[in-house]
């Protein structure tokens, strides 16, 4: 099984960052990571069994940690999808409200500081078993 670097998760979070600035001329965004925090995600998403387990934890961790100075969702989401496609699958997204869910649990998971909410992260599971597909 492939898997997932702090160097590429970087890489993805910089070009989420560059994408938004290109849209957005006239704001700034600095592009920031701690990779401390990235390594402590990357090493509980590595512990997960399978991969819809792995693609949830980084969504959820990294949406959860907040490792970089902006982006983290849209991060999250792209490393999840990037993680399936590197193993042969996709997460399969088919309309607005099914964005709009995820986005709310994610936010749900963004907000309990202390520790990942496992209430969140069994729907974020959820989520993604029903929305993965093979390439």
């Amino acid at each position: 099984m492939t898997k997932l670097t702090i160097e590429l998760v970087i890489e993805i979070n910089k070009g989420i960052i560059q994408e938004w600035l290109e849209q957005n001329p006239t704001a700034f965004e600095a592009v920031n990571a701690n990779r401390d925090e990235l390594k402590n995600i990357l090493n509980m998403v590595n512990k997960q069994e399978n991969l819809i387990m792995k693609a949830s934890y980084i969504l959820g961790g990294i949406s959860w940690a907040q490792p970089f100075s902006g982006g983290n969702k849209r991060t999250a989401f792209v490393c999840a999808d990037t993680l399936l496609r590197l193993n042969g699958f996709r997460l399969a997204i088919d309309d607005e409200n099914e964005q709009e869910y995820l986005r709310k649990l994610l936010l749900e998971v963004q907000e309990e500081r202390s520790k990942l909410n496992e209430d969140a992260m069994a729907k974020i599971i959820l989520y993604v078993s029903k929305r993965i597909r093979k390439i």
